[in-house]
Order: C-alpha cells, then sequence, then structure tokens
C-alpha cells in the first residue's frame, strides 16, 4: 500500500465553498484505488467529507477525470465500496500537498 499523507494538522485556506451539500471537517485518511491501478491501493488525508464528496490532499498532483473506488476510511476502518472521480485539483502545492475535490457517483 503506497501511503500518500501527512498526517499533521492542515492550516490550508483551500475552503472555497462551490456546492450546496455541508461540509464536515474530517480528521482521517481514505484509501482510493486508481481504475488506472487497481491493484495499487493509495492512502489519502481527507480534509472534509459531504454527502456527494470530500476534499483530500495528495503529495502529487491529481488529474481531473479520474476516476476509482474508495474502499476504506481509516483510522475506524469502516469498508466502502463507493465509486469517485477527481472532480478538481489545485495546480500548485500548499505546505500539505495538493488539494483535490473527490465527486461521489453510483453506489
Amino acid at each position: 500500500m503506497i501511503h500518500d499523507s501527512n498526517i499533521s494538522p492542515s492550516n490550508s485556506t483551500a475552503n472555497d465553498n462551490r456546492r450546496d451539500k455541508t461540509r464536515t471537517q474530517y480528521s482521517g485518511e481514505a484509501v482510493l484505488r486508481w481504475s488506472h491501478d487497481f491493484d495499487t491501493p493509495v492512502r489519502y488525508r481527507v480534509v472534509d467529507r459531504s454527502e456527494g464528496g470530500m476534499r483530500i490532499v495528495s503529495q502529487f498532483p491529481l488529474s481531473e477525470g479520474m476516476t476509482g473506488i474508495i474502499t476504506r476510511y481509516l483510522p475506524e476502518g469502516t469498508a466502502v465500496h463507493q465509486p469517485m472521480m477527481v472532480a478538481w485539483s489545485s495546480n500548485t502545492a500548499d505546505d500539505d500537498g495538493y488539494h483535490c475535490g473527490i465527486w461521489f457517483f453510483g453506489s
């Protein structure tokens, strides 16, 4: 498993609210499996979540339109099978990394 996360708390100001669903702060990680390399799970720090998606921090820029499956939330270990897509990604990294918006679809 690849671990792409900086576990320290974020002081990010990338909180532009572009949606109408309520975001909830989240102190944990999500395990994602990308469609192009499904056999390699990758852990990302989750900044916040909503009913329709979440914001993660990646140490590498992610491409808009990338798809995959969320398989687990950590530290609670909740197993899920949620299809998702990268809706947006910051062009430059801050001290935490690249902020990326993940959109949930399907079930």
